[in-house]
């Protein structure tokens, strides 16, 4: 197979995963007969990939409704802030994601500014209009604009995240007034921390901070005593991956 086949195929779906039928039979085509090389004591590709063609097969509206009730809140509770905007509100999806291990259908990708899903805004913001909930206002402080159904997501939040409540109002009050780049440097770190966890290596502040310099080039504009500061904090407030 040539490399060819392989650019053309990552380039049409932005580095990321397949989002639909034809690239999951695109992908398989393509990798047909690669011959994958990794340590399979630490992961098993073959594993993976099956498991991407299953979820990706089996997504429903409810997967769409639930992430869009789980943001809807998170504006709700920082509307005010004029910290908030897109790339916060990204993070603290992830971050609540992750920390407690929620089912929600996202695809979060090593991007610049941290770990980054380049089609949920559009997709939130899309059906924030359309349940009459918040409207997405980029030039203006605050900027989310409450609509005539504001608040029209609390019952359906309960009822998803039941037993998350706790968690997520812990890290929205935690992250309340925190500009972007600290939200970012924390996301990051946990995405760091998070792959080295997956791959079985010996966790420490060195390995996270190298991790954090290769996810992106523009890592380097942060110093390496902040990106620690944040670990350190990480730790205290236990805010880690599980």
């Amino acid at each position: 197979m040539g490399n060819s086949k392989i650019d053309n195929l990552f380039g049409a779906i932005g580095f990321g995963f397949p989002e639909n039928k034809e690239e999951l039979k695109s992908f398989d085509e393509a990798f047909e007969d690669y011959p994958f090389q990794a340590n399979i004591q630490k992961i098993n590709p073959k594993k993976i990939l099956a498991d991407i063609k299953k979820s990706k097969t089996e997504i429903t509206k409810v997967d769409y409704h639930k992430r869009t009730v789980l943001a809807a809140q998170i504006v709700y509770k920082l509307q005010g802030e004029y910290t908030l905007g897109h790339l916060k509100l990204q993070k603290l999806m992830y971050l609540c994601q992750h920390t407690t291990s929620m089912s929600l259908h996202t695809n979060f990708l090593k991007q610049a500014m941290g770990p980054y899903d380049p089609n949920l805004m559009r997709s939130i913001d899309k059906q924030f209009k359309v349940n009459q909930w918040f409207e997405y206002s980029p030039k203006d402080y605050p900027k989310y604009k409450s609509l005539a159904r504001v608040g029209g997501h609390k019952d359906w939040y309960e009822r998803y995240f039941e037993k998350q409540l706790f968690d997520i109002d812990f890290l929205l009050e935690k992250f309340r007034t925190y500009k972007t780049d600290q939200v970012e440097i924390i996301a990051t770190v946990f995405g760091c921390w998070k792959e080295a966890l997956e791959y079985n290596e010996l966790i420490n502040n060195e390995l996270i901070i190298k991790k954090f310099y290769m996810w992106h080039k523009d890592k380097a504009k942060y110093d390496k005593e902040r990106i620690n500061s944040a670990i350190e904090w990480m730790k205290t407030e236990g805010i880690c991956p599980l």
